[in-house]
């Protein structure tokens, strides 16, 4: 089973294919210590029943299984077949005040990814109950909450960098996640080894100084949050750097990983 899901994931797209267990991920503490040092700036919904976040059983409660896929995007974002020049999405192309976004992450500048993962993750999920009439399942992109970087680093998709993304060796950090939890039993995959080494150059390229360390963000200082997430207007030096601007890939562009990523499936 395990073998048809990669290949049929493989077929729709999806960079890479992991399976893990449904038992509950181990990144409470980190969660917990964000949450109490208001590391989590405005995300107060990060902070209702984090230990619901750690379990796939919250969302699916006879989930046994989580397959995890990375789906990956360039310059132009995710781009569909029919849709091959990308484009920033109409609804991202002026800030609240009406002027033009320049800088745009590479993430919001195709086509809406949330929808367009989903519909793949929903055609493998008709592909496994073919074989499993009357299964479980739950599709998660993005938006469900569940710690999605720390299950696919269980699953083997990658690691989880310095830059508190997920990395993996051959894609970088440029994926977007998605998961199907089920109540069938799956065999699981295996971590991968953290390939980060000495190297801190995310860390050194953040303008706002906002990694504090390893795998430690201040979300109050992230330039990705306060242009995306933020509700109150910014003042001082940050509204310079804000100034045009929809999410931030500076601690990505300098990856070496990103820098040597494939550029196919």
């Amino acid at each position: 089973m395990r073998e048809i899901i990669k290949n049929r994931a493989l077929e729709l797209g999806f960079c890479a294919v992991g399976v893990t267990s449904a038992d509950p991920v181990e990144e409470i503490s980190g969660l917990e210590g964000a949450i109490s040092s208001g590391r989590i700036a405005g995300m107060s919904w990060l902070a209702r029943n984090p230990a619901m976040r750690c379990d796939p059983k919250s969302l699916l409660k006879s989930a046994k299984s989580v397959i995890c896929l990375a789906y990956p995007y360039g310059e132009n974002g995710v781009v569909a077949a029919d849709d091959e020049q990308g484009g920033v999405p109409s609804g991202l192309r002026e800030d609240e005040s009406g002027n033009p976004f320049q800088k745009v992450a590479r993430f919001a500048r195709g086509v809406e990814y949330h929808a367009f993962i989903r519909k793949k993750l929903e055609e493998i999920t008709a592909e496994i109950e073919k074989r499993n009439p009357g299964a479980d399942f739950k599709i998660c992109v993005d938006t469900s909450p569940i710690l999605e970087k720390a299950l696919a680093a269980r699953a083997g998709i990658g690691w989880i960098g310095k830059n508190t993304l997920l990395i993996n060796e051959r894609f970088g950090s440029w994926i977007l996640l998605g998961e199907i939890m089920t109540d069938i039993e799956i065999p699981t995959d295996h971590p991968v080894a953290d390939l980060c080494g000495e190297c801190d150059l995310c860390i050194r390229s953040c303008p706002t100084f906002a990694l504090l360390e390893p795998r430690r963000l201040d979300a109050r200082n992230c330039l990705s949050y306060l242009s995306i997430e933020r509700e109150v207007r910014v003042g001082g030096w940050f509204s310079e750097l804000l100034k045009g601007r929809y999410g931030c890939d500076l601690c990505q562009e300098l990856c070496p990983y990103n820098s040597r990523k494939s550029t196919g499936c």
